[in-house]
């Protein structure tokens, strides 16, 4: 299936509105890439010229497309699978990019306000990149990449707690503190860098403290009302 032999069933021209829709969205592509991080590609299509369909893309070299490069036949047919079934969004799904990239993806239509298509907004996700350099692009603390090179470390606990062991040797080498005072600043210094997004980050803290989860959960209960955070 072609992209110049299904122009028929596309909208034949894009008004000044819905062209202003399309833009307003394109804060929405830039977020979700920075909230994935560099693994995760985003593209927002106008459905006004499918030979220079992306209007606005984040991480493009995933699939090597830039802005104004044309809708994919994949696109385009996820159009009309929404289309036939009368849906919104198609996907998950996967494909296998000749680059060797494996991507699950899921592409949400976009109405204008008479309910008419005017564009998508296409996800990928390259699900084929090393795990270690994803989890770091995900986490705070991993940024600098100084966990990536220790060849023992192959799943998030592992990660977590060589950040983990990392912190407590930065705190406790400190002095002038009460052991309270190093435990709430370990415990601020793991929140800060987002440790405790991890599944059963805070009973891992815990145990390896040897403190209860109890005392943790009251550390950041402190912490967050020192910055002013919602609890």
């Amino acid at each position: 299936m072609e992209n110049s032999h299904n122009t028929d069933i596309l909208p034949k021209k894009l008004t000044d509105a819905d062209s202003a829709i399309l833009k307003q969205l394109s804060s929405v592509v830039e977020g979700i890439a920075l909230l994935f991080g560099k693994y995760c590609e985003v593209l927002l299509f106008s459905l006004d010229d499918v030979e220079h369909s992306i209007v606005f893309i984040e991480n493009g070299h995933i699939t090597n497309r830039k802005k104004g490069d044309p809708m994919g036949k994949r696109t385009l047919s996820g159009f009309i699978e929404m289309r036939e079934n009368n849906r919104n969004v198609a996907g998950p799904f996967y494909t296998k990019r000749k680059n060797g990239k494996t991507l699950k993806s899921i592409t949400i239509l976009i109405r204008n306000t008479e309910d008419v298509p005017i564009g998508f907004l296409a996800i990928n996700f390259d699900i084929s990149a090393p795990f270690l350099e994803v989890v770091s692009s995900l986490l705070p603390f991993f940024e600098d990449n100084k966990f990536l090179n220790t060849p023992h470390l192959t799943t998030a606990k592992d990660l977590f707690e060589s950040a983990l062991n990392d912190v407590i040797t930065n705190v406790h080498n400190q002095t002038g503190y009460s052991p309270t005072q190093k435990n709430k600043m370990i415990v601020e210094q793991l929140y800060t860098r987002g440790v405790f997004n991890i599944k059963n980050g805070i009973d891992l803290t815990a145990s390896k403290m040897g403190i209860s989860r109890y005392t943790v959960y009251n550390y950041l209960r402190q912490i967050k009302t020192d910055l002013g955070e919602m609890l």
